[in-house]
Order: structure tokens, then sequence, then C-alpha cells
């Protein structure tokens, strides 16, 4: 489905479930698109939720820009909840997307229930999280010289582990139809983002997850945003590596519902 922003671009997206059960929002990374989310679609919308995925500016269906900043995703959010008549939302995003929650949840609380992270950052403050940003960047550059095709051979590579087949398989199609100038935009965007100790824990309950593969810097870039965020719950995923939705669905998907319950509970008293 397509709705037309109020900006003149479009967002494609698609939904799963009953409209009248409490909305997910689910944001995907950089280089993927609504599809990445297809363990959980089905798997949220039969736990009784009204689930809405999204492909952000610059991905999949919805429009190419020129420009691209956080404010930009903030605002496409917006008008997908208003044009479905959503106030407020689960808010789930794995890597960029996450970093994208954070900023949406900073600027409008008011339209998050809960907040998801997963396998994300949320901020570039040492000097080993710029030098992570800016090699993400030259990263694209170099693709975008050498083709898509190297890209999804470099994605191949990364999810080598048996476990990660799934999301080697996403990856190495989804790399042969991404516009690489995009995700330039997209990396420096999210490069930006400056969201530790800026969530209000107390009012948007949050989960932040991470998977074990990727090594300690990245388990303390995610236990960081844990830190900053009053009350937040952390947990490290098994067998996991961004996206850990992708990587390890099982446990994922169970430590997402079993947040979903417990917030649940604990807002009825």
């Amino acid at each position: 489905m397509f709705i037309k922003n109020s900006n003149g671009t479009e967002t494609f997206f698609q939904e799963a479930g009953d409209a009248g059960n409490e909305t997910i929002v689910l944001l995907h990374g950089i280089g993927a698109d609504h599809q990445m989310w297809s363990p959980q679609m089905q798997t949220f919308a039969d736990n009784g939720c009204f689930v809405l995925a999204p492909d952000l500016l610059g991905h999949g269906q919805s429009s190419k820009v020129e420009t691209l900043t956080l404010r930009d995703w903030e605002l496409q959010i917006s008008e997908l909840l208003r044009q479905k008549n959503v106030t407020r939302c689960i808010l789930i995003g794995v890597s960029m997307g996450g970093v994208i929650a954070q900023s949406f949840a900073m600027n409008h609380p008011e339209n998050v229930s809960r907040l998801v992270l997963s396998d994300t950052f949320g901020e570039l403050k040492t000097a080993q999280e710029k030098i992570l940003g800016k090699a993400q960047v030259a990263g694209f550059w170099v693709y975008k010289i050498l083709g898509r095709k190297m890209l999804a051979k470099g994605m191949a590579a990364t999810y080598k582990a048996p476990f990660a087949a799934t999301a080697r398989d996403y990856f190495r199609k989804a790399s042969l139809e991404v516009d690489l100038g995009q995700l330039i935009l997209a990396r420096k965007a999210i490069n930006k983002i400056a969201a530790i100790r800026k969530i209000d824990g107390d009012r948007i309950p949050t989960l932040v997850l991470v998977g074990d593969r990727f090594g300690k810097f990245f388990i303390d870039i995610n236990r960081k945003i844990a830190e900053g965020i009053n009350g937040a719950r952390f947990v490290v995923l098994p067998r996991a590596m961004d996206p850990s939705n992708l990587v390890n669905p099982t446990d994922f998907n169970r430590a997402v519902l079993t947040f979903l319950a417990e917030t649940r509970r604990a807002e009825r008293g």
C-alpha cells in the first residue's frame, strides 16, 4: 500500500492484523525494506497487534530523496500514524531503524507507548564510535564504485554462519536492488543521532536487544543506550547479530512478546 505524504513523498508499507488492536510500527535497517520483518509480521499480528511495516525514505518502494535527515523520517512516521488514525504505537527499530526510533521517541514521546531497540546506537561520541560511523559511509562509497554485486558478496560473507542463512539470503537479494547513493545519505543522517539520556523511560518503557556475534564493542554500544533510559531492560541475544530479528527470530520474537506482555500487565496494575 502507498500513502502520499504532505511533503510530496510517498511511503510504501504493509500491514497485518486487526486495525482495532494496539499498533506496532516496525522500522528496518539500512539497505533493507519492510520484507526484513517477514519473521515478525504475522507473529505479532497473531499476538493481538496491528502491525505496520513501512519502507523508510530512500529504501524499498518508498520515495527516493535528494536530501535526508532524521527529521524527514520522523515526519514520515508521523504521516503514517496520522493517515492510519493511530495516536500511539509500540515502536520497534533494528539497526538504522533503531536510530530513527530513538529520534522519534525523543521528539514525539506522546506517540510512543513502548520502545524496542535492537542492534543499534544512540550516539557517535567516542573516537572509536566516530570512526565506525565514518567507515560505514566510506564503505558505501566504495561499493558505489565497485557495484552492487560486490556489495551482495560482502553481505553474504558477513552472514556466512549457518544460523544466519535467512539474513544471508535476504541481504544478498536486497543488495542487488539498493540505491547506494540513498544509502550514503541515510548513513550520514543516522550518524548525527544524539539520543543518549534523552528518552524518558518512565514515560516510555523500553527494551534494548543486541546479538552476541558482533563483539563486545557493539554490545557495549547497545548497553549504553539501555543505561541511559531509566528502567530499560537490556538483553543479549544468543546466536544473533545485526539484524537480530532475521538472524535469530525465535529469541527476538520471544523477547519482544515477553516484554509487551509484562508491560501490559504493569499498566493494568
